[in-house]
């Protein structure tokens, strides 16, 4: 008995504790402000521009009150009170029944995507953050788009104009990338010169910048095809271009400058108009050009000039062929698709970024080893290479060098980390195809596509294995990891030009826009019954709107850069 009470009077005191943090914890749930829940579709997360109910415990009836979603404030819809059961304390079970105020909102456009929190400003106090999760909308939900022009511009009769929006000229929009500032970089193809014994010859392309609603020519122009600032450096041809987030340049370029190069074992300097092929790295800020990879110091013989080839290694000795497609993965790692010196097929390949080249995926048809040597013909050195790629157009899935692809379209990142791989038609084995690419297991898989000698019936909505692809004019990802394809108009279908999206979780594909019929492009219209131009590049904004850069237009002699957004 004396041990009971013993043991009685050592548990008071921790009674007495739990009393007394109950009765704090009271208190304080009597005088504090704060969130209580949250009402949306999927308990804890939202869209942006999906309405939520926020349940609050204000504290004071005619306090000044904010909400912030994401550190965005978010404007209140409908205000309101009504009754909770509420947990009493987090040291029991018990419930007491509070009034709460209710408050009806959308989650805004600008608030911060991911997991972030949900916070309320009573009178100048910010409350203990609630947690919760932002995620951005998909805005290309099959019949809910609309298309706006962003840009029209004349199309450019001799050099394009810079300055603002119209009075800016274009020449094409053939390749397109976007910052994290949501200016948009374009290559512009430039015009035209006409030669009365040569015909039409295309002048520079160049890099412009689209932000503030100007065009500014950033370089290209220049007169050095090597240069190492932007504003000096000459661009005849220009493969490819991406755009990282910070505003860094990457470009595919093909230099073909008249070289003198001397004959080995032999004084005879001779004048060969060279094609070299390099990926430039190009720094916005500093107009700074730097070579990421090719090499314009090293020429080999073999029957004739072979100045072109495929070499895996550190970036400063690799070499590439002619660039058809770049990608940035999250890591920081380039892919691109190589085309060799000929041939009709690619490989993927990758500098990872510790300056490493690597091909992933697909083989070289003549990889041997070759003698290179400096252009004053000194310094032999043997290298294993190759500058064909897939002759046979063969499409044949596979692990790495087992892999082939054959007529390429473009590359793509999707959301679940796996590189796409769209392909036209001309291979012996499938029509116009989409490919999967896994990191992982270096793995192609064709997971869109039919047969060469499958019938066509030219059904563009449905399932991976139902549809069928077209002239594929762009490949891109929205920023859910959704594929985008833009398709060009064929004579023999009904199909117009036109945007289709393909959802890699559903394994489905839907129709976004595209119409043909009579329609004012120079309007807003319903994607269904939007004219599109021949797509040339798609982009999207950290904010959720997409947009669409054309290289012509049939029905009118101008340049669009286009935006969808959502109907909400």
């Amino acid at each position: 008995m004396n041990h009971i009470k013993y043991y009685l009077l050592l548990l008071l005191p921790v009674c007495f504790s739990c009393k007394k943090t109950f009765n704090e914890e009271l208190d304080k749930r009597e005088k504090e402000s704060g969130i209580v829940k949250t009402s949306s579709t999927t308990p804890g997360i939202a869209m942006r521009g999906e309405p939520i109910t926020l349940y609050v415990k204000a504290g004071e009836p005619d306090a000044n009150l904010k909400i912030f979603i994401g550190n965005a404030e978010a404007a209140i819809l409908a205000h309101g009170q009504t009754q909770l059961d509420v947990p009493i304390s987090k040291y029991t079970d018990d419930k007491e029944t509070i009034v709460a105020d209710t408050f009806r909102m959308l989650v805004p456009d600008s608030s911060q995507i991911g997991e972030t929190s949900i916070y309320i400003v009573v009178n100048g106090v910010r409350s203990a953050p609630f947690k919760f999760t932002v995620k951005k909308p998909d805005i290309l939900y099959p019949g809910a788009v609309t298309v706006s022009p962003l840009l029209m511009t004349t199309r450019a009769a001799l050099e394009p104009v810079d300055g603002a929006v119209g009075v800016a000229t274009v020449g094409a929009v053939h390749d397109m990338g976007m910052d994290k500032e949501g200016a948009i970089y374009f290559i512009d193809n430039g015009a035209f010169d006409y030669n009365p014994d040569h015909g039409y010859n295309r002048r520079n392309m160049t890099i412009r910048k689209f932000a503030g609603n100007r065009i500014v020519t950033l370089g290209g122009g220049g007169s050095n095809e090597f240069a190492t600032k932007l504003g000096d450096l000459k661009l005849n041809s220009i493969d490819a271009m991406k755009i990282a987030e910070d505003g860094t340049i990457y470009l595919a370029v093909t230099n073909a400058p008249l070289t003198r190069i001397t004959l080995p074992g032999s004084t005879d300097v001779l004048e060969y108009e060279l094609r070299f092929h390099r990926i430039l790295k190009i720094n916005p800020q500093t107009n700074e050009v730097k070579t990421l990879v090719g090499r314009n110091d090293k020429y080999c013989l073999d029957n004739g000039m072979v100045y072109e080839a495929i070499v895996d290694g550190p970036a400063d000795k690799a070499m590439i062929g002619a660039v058809q497609s770049m990608e940035l993965d999250k890591a920081g790692n380039l892919y691109f698709l190589d085309g060799g010196l000929a041939g009709g097929g690619a490989v993927l390949r990758k500098i990872s970024a510790d300056g490493m080249v690597t091909t992933e995926a697909g083989a070289v048809d003549d990889l041997a080893d070759y003698v290179f040597y400096d252009n004053d013909g000194t310094h032999p050195e043997t290298i294993k290479a190759g500058a064909y790629v897939n002759n046979s157009a063969n499409t044949a899935d596979g692990f790495g060098s087992k892999a082939r692809i054959y007529s390429p379209r473009g590359i793509v990142l999707g959301g679940n980390g796996k590189i796409y791989l769209a392909q036209g038609a001309g291979s012996a084995e499938m029509k116009e195809c989409v490919r999967e690419y896994n990191p992982l297991t270096k793995e192609v898989t064709t997971i869109i596509g039919k047969a060469v000698n499958a019938p066509d019936n030219f059904l563009y909505s449905g399932t991976f294995k139902e549809v069928d692809m077209r002239t594929i004019t762009s490949f891109d990802a929205d920023f859910d990891g959704n594929i985008l394809i833009g398709y060009d108009e064929q004579i023999y279908v009904e199909e117009p030009r036109c945007i289709y999206k393909i959802d890699v979780n559903k394994e489905m594909v839907y129709k976004i826009a595209g119409y043909k019929g009579a329609s004012d492009a120079t309007k807003p219209q319903p994607g269904q019954t939007a004219i599109v131009g021949a797509v040339s590049r798609i982009l999207f904004d950290q904010f959720g709107k997409l947009y669409v850069g054309y290289t012509r237009y049939d029905f009118f002699d101008q340049i669009h850069l286009s935006t969808i957004s959502i109907t909400r």
